[in-house]
């Protein structure tokens, strides 16, 4: 019941699946959902669970695969994603596996093996990743969540918890369920007497990802589940034929209009501005004001329950920083989405910077160039900046990535930021929207710059919510902080300067 986890992070990216053949053996389950989006069909989650034979031993070899059909500024997309794991008969997980594709082509396949009390995982894709994590035997794979509430012959009252993996994110995971009284729910706009289930997972670094109410039939199967994506709503699964499943989707949310951010007056000239204050109100976090960085940009003030202010400067690198920030390996090193040692965002980044030595010439020319030959695409998915350099087409996201890695290609510190930023939409009017850009490490201090706008500087208009290396990781886990206040905020301006 666990497995949207990894891909409720991967709507930010964006995902799609690299499909495998079916394994051989004895179909035990062929479980089909139809998806409904804030009332629309969506698409379908279907669960296959096979008996198989690996060395004379009986192993049940669980796979779930999710389609689902959204719009991103208007353009049609799929997200889809496959998770899976292999267990024994007894519940003891042995194998578990996650496939995506970023782009057209590059595939990303994560393998992990359960060795000696730790989980050996093995990311295969433009760059390779082995790492070994803690496991704990009591993980159930996802044949055994299936039956999780069959076995435990659950009734109102009860209360229990069990641990899941999660590979978009590369945890071990607690998850509390909590069983209450029948009551009579719509499936398939027909009124039913079900018994409600409500699972609610352990904190991850400070972020709680999103509760699971699932409706029991007589015998003890999930018939119909909900659980809120932020960004999109309210997801619905209806358990039914495959048939039904399959009927196509008239799914018409677009998550680029959904993730926009009213707020309360129009900025002029937003690139512009010297410096702003927000009101910022974080719903039902513990800790409001730690959702967005605090640095030599941005500061939290005057917290009351879960509003606070956030004064916002616009910056350019100082003749000689006070204290200065030393450059860490990991701010220049090639990595899986910044892969900045390939061929050709090397050769662009010589191309872009010319005979320019200082790093603060080289980066802003790095922006312009990235901001002058992209082409703006929102069918693109998340994908390595090697990617981005072979189509040069996408949003900030990719916009942000290709420069990110060509400014470490010309040996300039960097690394990505993700917030918000102003924009003025046509529907909606004034609104902060959720943004990729680049910082540079120049001159002892990190400085953002924007190949979206290609200016050479960013006013005060973005907002940090957090920024990474991308270093030593293939999972969604840089994603997490920004997960913590989609669909919880709300944003006013107090003041701004200088536009």
């Amino acid at each position: 019941m666990r497995w949207y986890h990894a891909w409720s992070l991967g709507f930010v990216l964006l995902v799609h699946p690299a499909h495998s053949a079916e394994p051989q053996g004895r179909i035990v389950q062929d479980i089909w959902n139809a998806a409904y989006l804030e009332g629309s069909r969506g698409g379908y989650v279907n669960t296959c669970i096979r008996e198989v034979e690996r060395d004379g031993q009986k192993l049940y070899h669980a796979e779930t695969r999710l389609n689902l059909t959204l719009k991103r500024n208007g353009v049609t997309i799929q997200l889809r994603m496959d998770t899976g794991s292999q267990e024994t008969a007894q519940g003891e997980v042995r194998t578990v596996w996650m496939r995506q594709y970023q782009g057209d082509q590059e595939q990303l396949v994560l393998k992990g093996t359960v060795t000696d009390g730790q989980l050996a995982v093995r990311v295969e894709g433009k760059a390779r990743l082995e790492k070994k994590i803690p496991w704990d035997e009591h993980v159930l794979g996802l044949y055994r969540q299936e039956r999780l509430f069959q076995d435990r012959h659950v009734r109102p009252g009860d209360q229990l918890s069990y641990l899941s993996y999660e590979p978009g994110i590369n945890r071990v995971v607690t998850n509390r369920v909590t069983v209450k009284e029948s009551e009579v729910v719509e499936v398939f706009n027909q009124p039913k007497r079900l018994l409600r289930v409500e699972t609610v997972p352990d904190k991850i670094a400070g972020v709680q990802l999103p509760s699971l109410i699932a409706w029991l039939d007589k015998d003890l199967q999930p018939v119909r589940s909900e659980f809120e994506i932020p960004q999109l709503g309210k997801l619905v699964l209806y358990r039914c034929s495959k048939g039904e499943a399959l009927r196509p989707s008239t799914a018409k949310t677009d998550i680029g209009e959904t993730s926009l951010i009213r707020i309360n007056r129009a900025i002029d000239r937003p690139n512009e501005t010297r410096s702003a204050v927000y009101r910022i109100t974080v719903k039902g976090d513990d800790d409001p004001a730690t959702t967005f960085v605090q640095d030599n940009r941005q500061e939290c003030k005057n917290l009351h329950g879960s509003t606070f202010e956030l004064h916002v400067h616009a910056q350019q690198p100082p003749l000689v920083a006070p204290t200065p920030v030393r450059a860490k390996e990991e701010f220049l090193k090639s990595c899986h989405w910044i892969d900045s040692d390939d061929p050709k965002i090397r050769a662009y980044a010589r191309a872009a910077v010319g005979q320019r030595t200082d790093p603060w010439e080289r980066a802003k020319a790095i922006e312009r160039w990235v901001h002058d030959n992209m082409h703006l695409s929102y069918a693109e998915s998340f994908a390595p900046a090697s990617e981005v350099a072979r189509t040069l087409r996408g949003d900030c996201r990719q916009y942000g990535l290709l420069a990110t890695a060509m400014c470490r290609a010309a040996e300039v510190p960097a690394r990505t930021a993700i917030g918000l930023c102003y924009a003025y939409d046509r529907a909606q009017g004034p609104v902060m929207a959720f943004h990729l850009w680049t910082e540079v490490l120049v001159r002892g201090e990190w400085i953002a710059i924007d190949a979206t706008r290609g200016q050479g500087y960013v006013g005060a208009t973005h907002l940090k919510i957090t920024d990474h290396s991308w270093y030593d990781t293939q999972s969604l886990t840089p994603l997490l902080p920004v997960f913590r206040v989609l669909g919880k905020l709300t944003i006013e301006v107090i003041r701004v300067d200088g536009a």
